[in-house]
């Protein structure tokens, strides 16, 4: 008896204060807002030890680390745990529910919830995710106080929390893994650095059974090669650059790499760098200081000290700009980088992996991309063959999809062989990507478990009329006769906004599809498709 009484006492004072939250769009503060968002209210009136934060993207993974920054800034206690937790469809319950339970499972693994005060916090996250978050702390799978927040403008102007734990019974939903709504799986820790050290034991751990590369078809030779050349990069710590057109799914492989890698348990930030709005490439990727310059209310992490420990990939690298890129190459040699506005050199320890559908070496040449800064990425390069090439894996992924879309939906949808002859006839411009919607697209309109070919997209059904089907496709002569230039104008529009769609709104990939240049197809943007930009609500560059 006191020997129990002792072990009670021990856990009475090792018990420690746990937050556990989604994190959102209005953490730490809402835009364009000096007040406090959801997480930083509660942590000001609260003490918590450890507050552990669910990133779906690499877009929350900086809000984490903003909120981190935010919290030194005013000498407030507690040690962010920014988790990764990538989530590809925010309004999936299943897919919500499936992530969050394994993650949870292992922060319980590492600081279990019968032995410390766990608190859920509901107010940050899509309403899918505060009703997953809500049903796991009402299921008894762990034991956990539930909050909710009152904001000011619903409280008199005072922020305050409710308890809401007993608020509703507790569901009867029992707590073993595998009777969860059935499709919780074993949990794989996400903490291999903070539970042990796991490398050091000479075995290899078990990777995420939900990993995205998991979906990888590889039985091309081509693609075959792709794979296993990721597959030995994964094991060092030295750059890849990865090429490859629009839509085949370089991404994936960057996943995949870092999935793989000893890496596996930090961060992976995916950044875009033809997305960066321009002038703002610096500051998103190195960060700045409150006040570096107009508009910067904030000191804003980046996205390379948000990678800290884990992979930064830097997609389509080709559209960085030039100075951007001088900084950048610095930052790789060193290993340290001044954020913007500051005169403290900040540490970094990141895997980069780029990727790129651009011809760099002939980027080097027009003086558009750094060749030492080349030099530096091309350490490993892998290229991914475009589909057209990869007719062995066509089927495959056809197959992959129709089977992932009946799981998701809990429908028997399949491919009339008519549908999937185009489909494996089809010159793919849009590669993977073009295929796998265009497999979701027809399985949403077909009305019966098999698709038709006239349920394919018209790009992919009209691909397979020869010329004896002409006539048939631009229909008959009016009697009173037509615009042919205004026509032929429609017509021609068809083609560049298919092209614009396949390639993701890049003109320099959509004019490859179209066979002319980036330039040409810029100008025709700017003059003869101005009408047409504007109604359908394309950008200009």
């Amino acid at each position: 008896m006191w020997y129990d009484s002792c072990i009670w006492i021990i856990m009475y004072v090792m018990s420690r204060s746990i937050l556990i939250t989604f994190i959102g769009m209005k953490d730490p503060y809402p835009a364009d807002d000096a007040t406090p968002g959801p997480i930083l209210s509660l942590i000001k009136t609260r003490t918590f030890n450890e507050i552990f934060l669910f990133c779906s993207s690499a877009a929350f993974l900086e809000r984490a680390y903003d909120l981190e920054h935010e919290l030194k800034e005013e000498h407030i206690d507690g040690k962010v745990n920014p988790i990764d937790l990538p989530i590809a469809d925010v309004i999936s319950y299943e897919e919500i529910w499936q992530k969050l339970i394994r993650a949870l499972d292992d922060i319980d693994t590492l600081m279990p919830s019968r032995l410390n005060d766990w608190h859920f916090l509901l107010d940050s996250g899509t309403p899918q995710m505060k009703a997953c978050l809500f049903l796991a702390g009402k299921t008894g799978r762990y034991k956990t106080r539930i909050l909710q927040g009152i904001p000011p403008y619903h409280a008199q102007g005072i922020y305050r929390v409710r308890d809401i734990t007993d608020a509703t019974p507790s569901l009867p939903i029992q707590p073993a893994a595998q009777s969860i709504s059935g499709f919780v799986r074993e949990p794989q820790t996400l903490f291999e650095g903070a539970a042990g050290q796991i490398e050091s034991s000479g075995i290899h751990p078990c990777l995420r059974e939900d990993a995205e590369y998991t979906s990888i078809i590889s039985r091309s030779p081509g693609m075959h090669e792709a794979v296993l050349r990721a597959e030995r990069a994964a094991r060092y710590n030295e750059p890849v650059l990865i090429l490859g057109e629009t839509g085949t799914g370089k991404t994936v492989l960057a996943r995949m790499i870092h999935e793989l890698s000893p890496r596996r348990a930090a961060p992976f930030i995916e950044l875009n760098c033809s997305a960066i709005p321009e002038g703002l490439a610096e500051s998103t990727i190195f960060g700045h200081e409150r006040g570096a310059f107009t508009g910067a209310d904030r000191a804003k992490t980046g996205a390379l000290r948000t990678a800290h420990r884990g992979t930064i990939f830097l997609d389509e690298i080709g559209d960085l700009p030039l100075p951007v890129q001088a900084k950048l190459l610095k930052a790789l040699e060193e290993k340290t980088f001044l954020p913007v506005g500051s005169d403290k050199p900040v540490s970094v320890d990141v895997r980069v992996i780029a990727a790129t559908n651009k011809d760099l070496k002939r980027f080097i040449t027009e003086g558009a991309f750094r060749r030492d800064l080349y030099q530096r990425l091309n350490v490993i390069s892998i290229s991914i063959p475009p589909l057209r090439e990869r007719p062995e894996d066509i089927n495959a992924l056809i197959d992959k999809t129709l089977t992932d879309w009946n799981m998701e939906y809990g429908e028997q949808k399949c491919l009339a062989e008519p549908a999937r002859a185009l489909l494996r006839t089809y010159p793919w411009p849009g590669n993977v990507r073009e295929l796998l919607n265009a497999i979701r697209s027809a399985a949403a309109i077909c009305m019966h478990n098999e698709i038709q070919p006239e349920h394919l997209p018209d790009d992919i059904r009209l691909s397979g009329r020869g010329s004896a089907s002409f006539e048939e496709t631009i229909g008959n002569l009016p009697e009173g006769g037509i615009n042919l230039p205004a026509r032929l104008l429609q017509i021609e529009w068809g083609y560049v906004s298919r092209a614009l769609r396949s390639a993701n709104g890049n003109r320099e990939a959509a004019a490859r599809m179209l066979g002319i240049t980036g330039h040409s197809l810029r100008k025709a943007l700017r003059e003869r498709f101005a009408s047409f930009v504007q109604q359908e609500g394309w950008d200009e560059e």
